[in-house]
């Protein structure tokens, strides 16, 4: 029988006569060293820099391990973008190179055939069947006619409408985040329930960490009985220094206006799923009056949470665990503990009432089945779809019992995620008051939800900090038995310079706060900015941390009349602003969180990445204040354990969006003067590409690499 290691040669040799191919002996070094992790079922942790050709690195090591060893191996990434790049374009050139000599490889059943691959993401990103023909019944058929997948990319692409119009389409189109499943009269051709079926029996799932995260939590609401990934044999997390991002977003809970809503949505569904059921077996009235008293319950939560609201007006801390975070001075200057009974009072009786309603659901089914009212298909379906809800609905009620940590005696839940947490009021102006919880250590959970569960390898261009993986480690809980880091391919000591503004351009940020000075240090910000615009001749992306500093600043700069245009990233329309800052290389864009990491402009486009300023995390929001407070009583300094490692990772990814590629050149500009006055500074200057040569003058930075408008 062939080895894995022998196809992954196979593949690499192929993969040499493909035109424009650049042997990168880290690219397959980082294959084999995959595939010994997936055979011998241990797992890793390696920093694989940009241009490696890191997809292809994960995708042949897959393939290969699924065609020698029958192995079942999932690929998440971060985001959806990066995830439908793997499937479009990385997936078939992969494939491809293992079809040359598949012939050669023939054995007493003929030759071995390329692993059955598919795509899945969250089933809100797809476009529901039902809903569309409902709403939208000549859009959705059209759509269905042409599309691949289903999914909202695909939709935005095809459709063709203005941005706004397409997000209002969406919404009336996209899939809820349960359905009746098989009752459904669309359910065979749904788009969704197509991929799941098709994902469940694929050798190579290619998904996100979001899917990963909801598979884990599904497998572990339902124990073990449903999951949407099948068996896994291996995962590999690309894009891993995103992980606790992730964790953190499929983790929390909250209870708020908007999720009693969904509530209420839902058990309508399933109460309509079930209808036809309940008229054979000649139950309706019995049907109707559970599904009126699950709705008076959550109607009274509306009204508790309007008037928790009011009582309290402000947003505080609840409650805290451990108790050493719960008694810590910072938490206890921002709690709220009056309110502490009211709110359990709220969460206790939705999570109580839904469980009660999901429970007594699957009793009249079941005994309408086992009374003979109901029979045969009529039957399974209804359980189905009773099956279905019940685990969404009972998952939420054991959310709001975990917000206290109380859950209600002669009830069995599966019981907090994680020994740390925060539970908070919070109170926005357009979502009103939100009941939330927060996990704040997440290295328990995510070692229960998956690292103890499956062998899995984390990638990342940036998952090492100061030549280790120990933040990486201390922030996820997860232990490697391997771990390497590999050199860059780029040359960025000939490819790249620094610029840092000399002592006294721009003033301390903290101090500006502080002083009431953020006007001055606005103004310096904007004459910086528009040097260096000037200078370069556009091709500038800057990379803020907040957007009321971003609009300050770009009020000030004046270059509206200008050849070298200046886009803002707006609340919404990300990729469009992205994609006209592409376009025009004289333009520079504006820009905040979402373009610091997987943000692509290869070439003459993007000629200075500058980051304004550390990205530092400000202990305002209660989960920020609980963290600290956890770290401390840890013993450890928060600055130093993790507001400084977790500014690092972000300024190594802001300065990784410039050199993309071999023939990509030019300038980091680095305009916090805390980076020369401080002496974390240095720290973080040493977590960046080394032998760049760094300038003070930003026209002799543009020189040197013999760029920019006076180049």
């Amino acid at each position: 029988m062939i080895s894995p290691q022998e196809l992954i040669e196979r593949a690499y040799a192929v993969l040499a006569t493909r035109p424009g191919f650049v042997e990168r002996q880290d690219q397959r070094q980082i294959s084999l060293l995959l595939a010994d992790c997936i055979e011998a079922g241990n797992s890793g942790a390696f920093e694989a820099p940009t241009g490696l050709g890191k997809s292809l690195a994960c995708l042949i090591p897959a393939i290969a391990c699924a065609m020698a060893l029958g192995k079942r191996v999932v690929i998440a990434t971060y985001t959806n973008v990066l995830a439908e790049q793997y499937w479009r374009h990385d997936l078939p050139l992969a494939l491809s190179l293992f079809e040359p000599f598949l012939a050669d490889l023939k054995g007493d059943e003929g030759p071995p055939a390329l692993p059955a691959c598919q795509f899945l993401i969250g089933r809100t990103r797809y476009a529901c069947l039902a809903a569309g023909l409902e709403t939208q019944p000549a859009l959705i058929r059209d759509f269905q006619r042409r599309a691949e997948m289903g999914i909202e990319s695909e939709f935005r692409s095809l459709a063709q409408r203005p941005a706004r119009e397409l997000s209002r389409l969406w919404g009336q189109i996209s899939a809820p985040p349960v359905c009746p499943g098989k009752l459904c009269d669309h359910y065979e051709p749904c788009f969704y329930y197509k991929a799941r079926r098709l994902a469940e029996r694929a050798q190579v799932v290619i998904t996100n960490h979001s899917v990963v995260l909801q598979d884990a939590l599904l497998r572990r609401a339902s124990d073990g009985e449903q999951t949407m990934l099948g068996k896994v044999d291996f995962a590999i997390l690309d894009e891993a220094h995103d992980f606790v991002q992730a964790a953190q977003n499929g983790l929390e809970f909250e209870l708020s206006a908007a999720k009693l809503a969904t509530l209420e949505s839902l058990a309508i569904r399933l109460f309509q799923s079930v209808g036809s059921a309940a008229l054979t077996a000649q139950s309706v009235p019995e049907w109707e009056k559970l599904f009126r008293g699950y709705k008076a319950v959550l109607d009274g939560a509306q009204r508790g949470l309007v008037d928790l609201g009011m009582a309290v007006q402000n947003s505080g801390i609840l409650a805290a665990t451990p108790d050493s975070v719960w008694r810590h001075p910072q938490v206890q200057k921002s709690a709220i503990p009056e309110r502490l009974e009211q709110a359990k009072a709220i969460a206790t009786e939705v999570g109580a009432a839904t469980l009660a309603f999901t429970g007594e659901a699957r009793r009249q089914v079941t005994a309408w089945r086992d009374a003979d009212k109901i029979g045969g298909e009529i039957a399974k379906s209804a359980l189905d779809a009773v099956r279905g809800y019940a685990t969404y609905l009972a998952d939420y009620a054991y959310g709001c019992f975990a917000l206290f940590d109380d859950t209600p005696d002669g009830i069995e839940g599966p019981g907090p995620l994680g020994p740390a947490s925060v539970t908070h009021l919070s109170m926005t102006p357009d979502r009103g008051p939100v009941l939330r919880l927060d996990l704040i250590d997440f290295r328990e959970p995510l070692r229960t939800l998956l690292w103890e569960k499956t062998p899995w390898a984390c990638l990342s261009a940036t998952l090492a900090l100061d030549g280790s993986f120990d933040y990486f480690v201390r922030s996820t809980g997860a232990e490697p038995n391997f771990a390497e880091i590999l050199p860059t391919p780029f040359d960025f000591p000939s490819q790249a310079a620094l610029y840092l503004p000399p002592n006294g351009r721009i003033p301390d940020p903290t101090w500006a706060r502080k002083s009431g000075e953020e006007e001055v240090y606005y103004d310096a910000l904007a004459r910086e900015l528009r040097d260096i615009i000037q200078t370069m001749g556009g091709g500038v992306l800057a990379l803020f941390h907040s957007r009321r500093e971003m609009e300050a600043v770009y009020g000030r700069l004046g270059l509206e009349s200008t050849r070298y245009p200046v886009y803002l990233q707006r609340a919404t329309g990300a990729s469009t602003t992205g994609d006209r800052f592409r376009e025009n290389v004289h333009s520079s864009l504006f820009a905040l969180r979402s373009f610091w990491t997987g943000f692509d402009a290869p070439g003459e486009t993007l000629r200075c990445v500058t980051l304004v300023r550390v990205p530092f995390e400000v202990p305002v929001e209660p989960a920020a204040l609980a963290r600290m407070a956890y770290l401390q009583a840890e013993g450890l300094d928060p600055f130093a354990a993790h507001t400084l490692p977790l500014a690092k990772m972000m300024m190594r990814q802001g300065s990784g969006r410039l050199i993309r590629r071999t023939e990509d050149y030019g300038l980091i500009a680095l305009l916090d003067p805390r980076l020369r006055s401080k002496r974390y500074g240095e720290e973080i200057l040493e977590n960046l590409p080394s032998g760049m040569r760094t300038f003070d003058d930003v026209v002799e930075a543009a020189a040197h690499l013999g760029i920019g408008a006076l180049a």
